[in-house]
């Protein structure tokens, strides 16, 4: 699979993702300061840092009906039913969730309550649970949900008043709600991305909808899933949609083993449930924290190179990013400046800036510059990633990890790597083996030209004297020259 477009490669905001909460910010600023931004610092399938708490809601419908919804929260003390509500670290996120056909929203109790304690709202409608759903009232309750949030969040009178990150809102589901989520993201501006699980075709067509779906969307699904095959399923509803878009295939699950428990009809896989909860909390987690949190420590994991380290789920990835050239190597001389360009593409099919990055390096690394100007679909802009060497003896090289971010959904990246390599032998002019004084007379000659260098030192090659790896031997290598001597 192409790398910018498929397994390592791996819109619609304008703006960066907004706050989270006094607890997340401070736990993402620690990451940073910590130099930890490339790496996760806990397991994202194990539980977060507050208690989880349900309650049961009403939600009023524009017609003045109603349905009830299970509302999981951030809670404090043990969590549970009707606990206390913890506003600690809001405002937070919030999640829509749907259920699967004839299922009670008790079925995902575990990953709501999951959610819940890493510190999101997860509402989930209780509506359109009989043998006949009307699965476009359905998608329409996720919608109504959202609203009875915003208005919960504006209400001085509600326990969660100011509590709710309104420009943070997903949504989610199993099977039937998993279909469903889509029909409501296509209708919804109010949603930033869709991470949902086993996806079901629905009536309107989910697959259809998938064109209208403009935020980022991540397909959880199992390979050995036989009520919603992915053949039939979660493949056409991402061959269907625009990047960004995923499919991570958990590799040995199945349909029921997205639920807490079994039920008539269901089916097995290689795996267990409590082995693919697990995998199906880290994939939430990561996704939901990347763009509704707008933390950086994850988007390795999601976009990057750990992706594809894991060995439980093998992902199709479209970032609609492309950066290259594809894994450059350029020299970088002791005490010099190496500069290597790169170009970043729109592949996908929204218009957005790029905020470009660097990582990994042992040496300073620049990019210039920081930040591309809106590039409509096809478009690309470059870029230069400059490192500053260190004089004296280096190792033998760096790499960088470079990479592109989505400025309109704030967590797509695309990414290369750029490795920086010291030449061997550069200052070393009369192939002693060292860069020393003794080094200076052939340096003189080297000046003079290639050819009376050529005549003195037939072994040696006339670009040793090229220090500061600008393709010459100019005036210019003296400095870095005299800057290795001694070193």
């Amino acid at each position: 699979m192409q790398r910018f477009s498929g397994h390592r490669a791996r819109h619609r905001l304008a703006s960066p993702p907004c706050p989270h909460g006094i607890a997340t910010a401070m736990a993402t600023l620690a990451a940073l300061l910590a130099g930890n931004v490339g790496a996760t610092a806990q397991d994202l399938s194990q539980p977060g840092p507050f208690a989880g708490g349900w309650r049961t809601v009403t939600v009023t419908r524009p017609n003045s009906t109603t349905f009830n919804a299970r509302l999981h929260y951030p809670a404090t003390g043990a969590g549970g039913q009707n606990a206390a509500f913890d506003p600690t670290g809001g405002p937070y996120p919030a999640i829509s969730f749907g259920h699967g056909f004839l299922q009670p929203v008790t079925q995902y109790q575990s990953t709501c309550q999951h959610l819940a304690t890493h510190g999101y709202f997860v509402i989930a409608s209780e509506s359109e649970g009989g043998l006949f759903p009307s699965h476009a009232n359905f998608a329409a309750d996720l919608r109504h949900c959202l609203t009875w949030l915003e208005q919960q969040n504006a209400n001085p009178a509600s326990l969660y008043f100011q509590a709710i990150e309104t420009q943070a809102f997903g949504l989610s589901g199993h099977s039937m709600g998993g279909g469903a989520s889509i029909l409501a993201a296509a209708a919804d501006p109010r949603v930033r991305v869709v991470a949902n699980l086993a996806a079901a075709e629905t009536n309107p067509s989910a697959i259809a909808a998938m064109a209208n779906v403009s935020v980022p969307v991540v397909l959880i699904s199992g390979t050995q899933d036989s009520i919603t095959p992915i053949s039939t399923n979660t493949q056409p509803m991402y061959s269907a949609g625009a990047a960004p878009k995923q499919l991570p295939a958990i590799l040995g699950g199945f349909h029921c083993g997205f639920t807490d428990g079994s039920f008539i009809g269901c089916d097995s896989g290689g795996i267990s449930r409590s082995q693919q909860l697990a995998i199906t909390r880290r994939l939430l987690t990561q996704s939901f924290d990347l763009y509704l949190k707008g933390d950086p420590t994850h988007w390795r994991s999601v976009w990057g190179p750990e992706r594809d380290l894991a060995t439980d789920v093998t992902t199709s990835a479209a970032s609609g990013i492309l950066v290259g050239p594809l894994d450059l190597t350029i020299a970088a001389c002791p005490g010099s400046v190496a500069t290597a360009p790169l170009t970043v593409t729109n592949t996908g099919s929204f218009s957005t800036s790029y905020s470009l990055s660097a990582e990994d390096s042992s040496w300073p690394v620049t990019i210039t510059p920081a930040q591309t100007a809106t590039l409509p679909p096809g478009a690309s802009a470059t870029f230069a990633v400059s490192i500053d060497t260190p004089p004296g003896v280096l190792a033998a090289q760096t790499t960088a990890l470079v990479s592109a971010r989505s400025d309109r959904d704030g967590g797509t990246r695309g990414w290369t790597g750029v490795t920086f390599q010291r030449p061997a032998g550069r200052g070393d002019l009369n192939c002693d083996g060292v860069v020393s004084f003794d080094d200076i007379d052939a340096f003189v000659i080297a000046l003079s030209g290639e050819a009376a260098y050529a005549a003195a030192y037939p072994d040696c090659q006339w670009l040793r004297a090229d220090c500061d790896c600008d393709g010459a031997v100019t005036f210019d290598d003296i400095d870095p020259f005299v800057r290795q001597i001694g070193q």
